[in-house]
């Protein structure tokens, strides 16, 4: 199997860390996943307008957002936070791209104050869970080896009992998880490689379902795999 895309984003990184077939459909067999449920788009919606009510915390800052979800738009978004971190000993940036060996990510604010670097990474939710650190470790890995090492990883979320719906700035904590990601990082490194592998491996779709087409999410892909298992039992 030949992907079109052979690359890497920290969704798809967390994707293939519960399954590594979900991966491979993401890849291979896209026009196949489940329409979203309409709850969850709600929670897109709601964690966009948290993220750029974050954004007050860090004002003044630059909007980087890339010219779309493509691997060149991502590229060229990142050659220009280059060189503003380049040009720059104190600046701060929104929605800041890096790319790495075909991994990229996209990190939802930057600062830098006095030649260092501060990354966060916004969650529209109380709890920091395995999912969160996951995915700042992915970032933590693709800024450090693209070059921008970040001297520390927040998490920015809500405090217990903040009310998405009519939220502040007031209701906004700050988590230092730096330690954290950078004990993940020998994992993030080899699991990267089963990920890129995984792309490209028809076996992957022999995988049955199991307690991974649940957790920690629902996958997106479990309307295939149901068909596929219902078409195999079918033919016995």
């Amino acid at each position: 199997m030949i992907v079109k895309s052979k690359t890497l984003s920290k969704s798809t990184y967390i994707r293939s860390l519960q399954c590594l077939k979900s991966l491979y459909l993401y890849k291979n067999y896209y026009k196949e996943k489940d329409p979203l449920p309409i709850e969850l788009l709600r929670r897109f919606r709601q964690g966009t307008q948290f993220g750029k009510l974050a954004w007050h915390l860090f004002p003044n800052g630059m909007d980087m957002s890339p010219k779309s979800v493509f691997f060149h738009a991502i590229v060229r978004a990142a050659k220009n936070v280059e060189a503003y971190l380049l040009q720059n000993d104190t600046i701060t940036l929104y929605e800041a791209s890096f790319c790495y060996n075909s991994a990229l990510t996209i990190l939802d604010i930057l600062e830098k104050k006095n030649n260092l670097l501060y990354a966060y990474e916004v969650k529209s939710s109380v709890e920091i869970t395995p999912t969160y650190l996951n995915d700042a470790a992915f970032q933590y890995y693709v800024m450090t080896q693209a070059g921008f090492k970040p001297e520390k990883f927040y998490i920015v979320h809500m405090r217990t009992g903040a009310n998405l719906d009519n939220i502040g700035t007031e209701d906004v904590c700050i988590s230092d998880v730096t330690a954290i990601v950078i004990d993940k990082q020998n994992f993030v490194e080899e699991h990267i490689v089963k990920a890129f592998e995984a792309m490209t491996d028809d076996k992957l779709l022999l995988v049955p379902k199991g307690e991974h087409c649940t957790k920690p999410y629902l996958c997106d892909f479990a309307g295939f795999c149901s068909r596929q298992e219902n078409t195999k039992n079918t033919t016995l």
